[in-house]
């Protein structure tokens, strides 16, 4: 226990950048600091840093030994708060990342239920379309869509993006709900347009496979979240996420049509950081997030009764004009 609180003294030292800080900060004083890390010193028979009356520095061996005492004492920390997460509250500030459709649509009409579940937590959300650097930036874990590329992650698999398709009431007692892919070129179609200018398919389950629909769009706008609202404006007709207009449909802005076929979509993953313990208010988070997903991002689909027609085979792309 004497070397373990040398260490603590040690890296509060090198993180506070002198001894008299370090002191104020572990409530000793600055001679007794000073002395815990000489003691440690001698014990690793190894100079750790270079002292004088104007500055404080680290030897080569003290930058190694830092730099994995600061970890060893960052996983003791995890660890006691894991350990005790059953029996309290987790506290404290937690960052997230989020795509700006999914934090906008999907999370954020959500969020009082998770202050209300973790009144201690205070969120931060970092929200972008370009992946972040999760240890660059300081993020403690992420919501991601679609195949991951290899990393240092760690990924949980939370489910999958359920496409369905939808329009508003007004739009549906004006031009009839649609029943089938081949339906859809009747119907006004607002659509989601990529980066790179190419609209997106829209996907369905089929017997052999998945199907991929080119949908001919009377209306292209390159913001998923801006497709929605104009969906709900009684502009057209479209396929997303179950997840990103659950609200929607509980507000009654929105009706399902095509209920009798299903669309698995994209994969979506927690990815955080590789540590040995996870946090209490990362296994919050991810508890709850996992918790939200299951219930607004799975809608009741009746299996097709009858056989996709031939052209829509698998691997096949169906062109809807």
């Amino acid at each position: 226990m004497e070397d373990f609180a040398a260490i603590s003294a040690f890296v509060r030292v090198v993180e506070a950048k002198s001894f008299a800080a370090a002191a104020a900060q572990l409530n000793m004083t600055p001679s007794g600091v000073s002395r815990a890390v000489s003691r440690l010193e001698e014990r690793l028979g190894a100079r750790l840093l270079f002292r004088s009356t104007r500055s404080l520095r680290l030897t080569d061996d003290g930058a190694v030994f830092h730099a994995r005492c600061k970890d060893i004492l960052a996983d003791l920390a995890e660890a006691t708060e894991a350990l005790g997460y059953a029996n309290r509250k987790p506290i404290g500030r937690l960052r997230v990342g989020l795509s700006l459709a999914v934090g906008r649509a999907a999370v954020i009409p959500r969020l009082s239920e998770f202050e209300q579940r973790y009144p201690d937590i205070r969120l931060e959300l970092s929200m972008s379309d370009v992946p972040t650097d999760l240890n660059g930036e300081g993020i403690d874990c992420a919501i991601r869509v679609g195949e991951l590329e290899d990393s240092s992650l760690i990924a949980r698999k939370i489910g999958y993006l359920r496409n369905v398709v939808c329009a508003s009431p007004e739009y549906l007692a004006r031009h009839g709900a649609p029943r089938t892919i081949e339906d859809l070129r009747q119907h006004r179609c607002i659509n989601y347009v990529y980066p790179n200018g190419r609209p997106r398919q829209w996907m369905f389950d089929g017997a052999n496979g998945p199907i991929a629909v080119d949908v001919e769009g009377h209306l292209l706008i390159n913001d998923a979240e801006s497709v929605i609202q104009a969906v709900a404006a009684g502009l057209g007709i479209t396929q997303a996420p179950h997840m990103m207009v659950a609200c929607m449909l509980d507000l009654g802005k929105l009706e399902l049509v095509m209920t009798d076929t299903r669309s698995t979509g994209k994969p979506v993953w927690i990815v955080y950081p590789q540590k040995k313990h996870l946090s209490a208010r990362v296994q919050a988070f991810i508890e709850w997030v996992r918790e939200l997903f299951e219930r607004t991002n799975e809608p009741q689909f009746r299996m097709p009764a009858r056989a996709m027609p031939a052209k829509t085979a698998a691997g096949a792309s169906a062109a809807v004009t």
